[in-house]
Order: C-alpha cells, then sequence, then structure tokens
C-alpha cells in the first residue's frame, strides 16, 4: 500500500510541475484580424488589433507574428509588442534572446538585450540558410555569409564564398565550401580564414570549432585564438 501511495504521489508532482510549466509558457491567439498573447506574468492578454497574419511562432519568452507588410513580435519580460516597419518577412526562427526574420534578400533580428530590431544595410544575394543560436544569428546567401555580432549589434558580411554548409554556436559561426573554412569570432569581431583545407564537417562548441578533413583534424580555439592539428 505505501508503495502504491510513493507511486501516486510522484505522479501527482510529475502532473504538478508540468502544469506549471505550461502555464508558465507564451500562449499565442491568432484569428483572422487580431493575435493576441496571453502574458503569463501580467495574467492577462496582450492585443494586436487590426493585423492579418501570415505566419507566427512561439518560444520560451517571445511571440512573434508577421505578414507581407510587417512583423511583430511580443516579449513577456519587458510586456511589449515591438514592430518592424516596411518589411515582408518570409518566416521566422525564435531563440530565448532573439527572434529572426528574413525577406529574399535582406535579413533582420530583434535583439532582446537592446530591446529593437536590427536589420542588414547592404545588398544580399538570395538567402539560402538562415541559422539562430542563443547566443548569435547568420543566414547564408548563394556566395556570403552574413553573421549578428550581439555585442557590436550590426551584421558583417563576407563576400565571395559560395557556401556549401554553415554551422552556429553563441559564440562562434562558421562556413564552408568545397576548398576553404571562414569563422566569425565574436570574441575578437573579426573574420578568420582557412584556405585550401577541402573541409567534409564542421563542429561548433562554446569556443571551440573542429573542422574535419579527409586526413586532419583542426581545432579553432577562441579562447586563445589559436589552431591545433591531428591527423585523423
Amino acid at each position: 500500500m505505501r508503495k502504491w501511495s510513493c507511486i501516486f504521489l510522484g505522479v501527482l508532482l510529475c502532473s504538478l510541475l508540468a502544469g506549471s510549466l505550461a502555464w508558465g509558457e507564451v500562449q499565442l491567439f491568432v484569428d483572422k484580424q487580431t493575435v493576441r498573447v496571453h502574458d503569463p506574468e501580467l495574467g492577462k492578454l496582450s492585443i494586436l488589433n487590426n493585423f492579418q497574419p501570415k505566419g507566427w511562432r512561439t518560444h520560451n519568452y517571445f511571440a512573434l507574428v508577421w505578414n507581407d507588410q510587417e512583423g511583430w513580435v511580443y516579449d513577456i519580460r519587458t510586456h511589449q509588442w515591438i514592430p518592424l516597419k516596411n518589411f515582408a518577412p518570409l518566416s521566422g526562427f525564435l531563440s530565448d534572446n532573439f527572434a529572426l526574420v528574413w525577406e529574399p534578400n535582406r535579413v533582420a533580428i530583434f535583439d532582446a538585450a537592446g530591446r529593437r530590431w536590427v536589420q542588414s544595410d547592404f545588398a544580399m544575394d538570395t538567402i539560402t540558410n538562415p541559422l539562430l543560436s542563443r547566443g548569435m544569428a547568420a543566414v547564408t546567401t548563394r556566395k556570403e555569409f552574413v553573421v549578428y555580432d550581439p555585442v557590436l549589434h550590426s551584421w558583417e558580411i563576407y563576400d565571395d564564398v559560395y557556401p556549401k554548409q554553415a554551422a552556429l554556436g553563441d559564440n562562434l559561426a562558421i562556413c564552408w565550401n568545397e576548398k576553404d573554412a571562414f569563422i566569425y569570432d565574436t570574441t575578437m569581431h573579426q573574420w578568420i580564414e582557412r584556405r585550401d583545407i577541402a573541409p567534409q564537417a564542421c563542429i561548433v562548441e562554446d569556443y571551440k570549432i573542429t573542422i574535419f578533413t579527409v586526413d586532419s583534424i583542426l581545432t579553432y580555439d577562441a579562447m586563445t585564438h589559436r589552431w591545433k592539428s591531428e591527423e585523423r
């Protein structure tokens, strides 16, 4: 009997915990003309009127909506709707600190630390792959690699890359093509090249990037800004 009581108590506690977690998440209600967000801290709905949503996302702290003319993000930490005007997002991603949206040739990010949207302000080729982490954001185009530096609050571009793939961490970003690799290091706010290595795959950690080639493993350490090489 005692065994079943313990099991019942465990199930009850798990249920209560799950319920409290669900209650703390952003809840978004969308209809044809109106968007409503339940703010768990205020305990009420925040309403965006006269908006015809085309798409939306929710995450731990954010609600993101957009249409063919603008985007809006709601941050439950500040209890505010922040608009992105004259922008027609194709889609969007969310992490704990950022909301990322993009058009065919432009990208914009809502940075919760600065409580503002930051748009790319230079010409770009067609965006092929957007990436977002807890610490930074990036997009690849058909020929460029574009990274958001969260310290500088700016978009940084590397041209003539023609990326094959890209990967993103919280402090480092990398893209590579058939021959070369290109890293953006937010600890130095600089681009780093590694030419003629023919990368096959790359792994990004907090402050380390590992590049695998046919016969070697190259490691970049952002804490020391040095490379290490070993045979594969």
